[in-house]
């Protein structure tokens, strides 16, 4: 029987898989199961060592779909080939930042496994050449659409098929989801697509919205210099806003207005988001805000009784209120405060 060395080959083994947070899950006991060289990688059509786990309870499980070599490449989760600084897709953050990598990996299967094996020894040691993707500095269009919080509404079931065409007999025991599917752009999407950002519809639908994105140009009276920065409370001060802007030049003076900066009524504040919007610099449906109010709760009252004899500070050697027994005899200026005294030990019996 013949030996085969898979390093040799070229195969990957790694012990934890590149994912994204969304992809991960927010499950903090999750079980995940790792398999060598159980999967051909969608990309290079290599062997690679694939990882299955549940990201949540009510979520379907996910594996991986590409080898790490291929997502360290475009710097992109394994899962759902995402990016993994901006949550975006590869075509939209190449198209924001200038970067042409549709022909950075061939797509030919001689001509990718060719490279896949160049590139292994780097991308092992950290030196692959996509490695400036963390370098560089995002600019308006990325802060516009990238993803801030982890969005884990993609963990969700299948749709079942039996569903979809009456049939299905488990009810509300199916692990699946019992809806109708979408029909439009976005139910066609494919792993390659995305990964050489080649007609991703859902890449294409986040540059129209990034077109349709209005933008503030710099006025043509260089004598304004004037900059208004809203939705400041009161726990911001001047020294915080003067170390933040501090990067983009010097600045004459900083004029906080902390009273005139709030509305006192929400008619007041529906007014000014209309003119705001009237005079077209933001659009209406992105200008609404609802009137705030800020809530101060009590702590709980502690337990007349406690569970534990060690949690009872009286037999600590605490102080204690006592009550009067008779309220005639006190008069209403010593009824407002309590005595205190310090309960005595028990009499131990000499022998």
């Amino acid at each position: 029987m013949s030996h085969r060395d898979h390093g040799a080959d070229g195969w990957e083994s790694a012990d934890f898989p590149i994912t994204c947070e969304s992809c991960f899950g927010d499950n903090p006991y999750m079980r995940m199961t790792r398999a060598d060289y159980d999967k051909e990688c969608k990309i290079c059509s290599r062997p690679f060592t694939a990882f299955r786990w549940r990201p949540g309870r009510n979520a379907r499980f996910k594996k991986t779909e590409i080898c790490q070599t291929c997502s360290k490449l475009k710097n992109v989760c394994q899962v759902c080939l995402l990016d993994l600084g901006f949550g975006l897709p590869v075509q939209v953050r190449d198209s924001a930042l200038n970067i042409n990598s549709h022909y950075s990996v061939p797509m030919s299967h001689v001509n990718r496994e060719y490279f896949a094996d160049e590139h292994d020894p780097k991308t092992r040691a950290g030196l692959d050449y996509e490695s400036s993707f963390g370098k560089m500095q995002p600019n308006d269009t990325i802060l516009k659409l990238q993803r801030r919080t982890p969005s884990y509404e993609k963990n969700r079931p299948k749709i079942c098929s039996f569903y979809t065409i009456g049939q299905c007999k488990r009810g509300a025991e199916c692990s699946f989801r019992h809806e109708m599917p979408e029909t439009g752009e976005l139910s066609h999407q494919n792993i390659r697509d995305r990964y050489y950002s080649v007609n991703d519809p859902v890449a294409m639908k986040l540059l129209r919205k990034a077109g349709e994105m209005g933008t503030l140009e710099p006025p043509e009276d260089e004598s304004i210099k004037t900059l208004y920065v809203g939705g400041l409370n009161s726990r911001i001060f001047e020294q915080d806003i003067h170390d933040h802007f501090y990067a983009y030049g010097e600045m004459e003076s900083i004029r906080v207005m902390a009273e005139d900066g709030k509305y006192d009524q929400s008619g007041s504040n529906q007014q000014q988001q209309g003119s705001i919007a009237h005079t077209g610099l933001i659009s209406q449906q992105q200008n609404q805000h609802s009137q705030m109010q800020q809530y101060y709760m009590q702590p709980p009252p502690p337990n007349e009784y406690s569970h534990y004899p060690s949690m009872d500070t009286q037999r600590m050697g605490a102080a204690f209120s006592t009550q009067e027994s008779d309220g005639s005899s006190t008069s209403e200026n010593n009824r407002a405060y309590s005595s205190y005294s310090y309960p005595m030990p028990p009499h131990q019996p000499c022998y």
